[in-house]
């Protein structure tokens, strides 16, 4: 537990007026989305890419434990926010709370993925935003002619929640898999 406090403490104090505003606009309908985008390339993917990640190894963390801590604590300020929103906005439905979760999941882990293959974090999830939007938007998600699968899984469009959320995780997985590689710790 000392850990998590400790890697929350270090991700929150490093940026304070920043991640003020972005937790900010979480609250804000039509630019939640906006900010969820920033803050799940933030907390780990732009460490990747400008190789700041390494100053968390030399603290008592492995790569396991700060890719994981800080996926906890994007959970933790989504989850809150939309739990608040769920309450001002008064519609009671799972999509509400999930639906974010399963977006900045989907973006935490396309930044890391660009990253870890010392791609753009924000580049490639912007292009993974368009194409998902486009190849969503091709089709329909019931059975027929015109049915496109991929819109079952979309995790902006999330027809199927289920689906979206598998998708993600796996999503989840691969950047786990990526940034972790073998080792979970550096190497002096």
């Amino acid at each position: 537990m000392k850990k998590i406090e400790n890697l929350f403490e270090i991700t929150l104090k490093e940026k304070s007026g920043g991640w003020f505003f972005w937790f900010f606009l979480l609250f804000i309908p039509h630019l939640n989305l906006f900010s969820i985008f920033f803050i799940s390339n933030l907390l780990l993917a732009s460490k990747i890419k400008n190789k700041k990640d390494k100053s968390f190894y030399y603290l008592p963390f492995t790569k396991k434990d700060v890719f994981f801590i800080l996926y906890l604590l994007l959970v933790l300020l989504i989850s809150s926010t939309s739990f608040f929103n769920l309450l001002l906005i008064s519609r009671y439905s799972l999509k509400y709370i999930l639906g974010p979760l399963i977006f900045s999941t989907a973006i935490y882990s396309i930044g890391i993925i660009a990253s870890s293959l010392n791609g753009d974090n924000f580049a490639i999830t912007i292009l993974f935003i368009i194409f998902d939007a486009i190849l969503s938007n091709l089709g329909s998600p019931h059975l027929g002619i015109n049915f496109n699968p991929y819109i079952l899984i979309s995790p902006i469009r999330q027809e199927s929640l289920i689906g979206s959320l598998l998708f993600s995780l796996a999503l989840l997985f691969i950047a786990f898999k990526l940034y972790v590689g073998g080792e979970s710790y550096v190497k002096n």
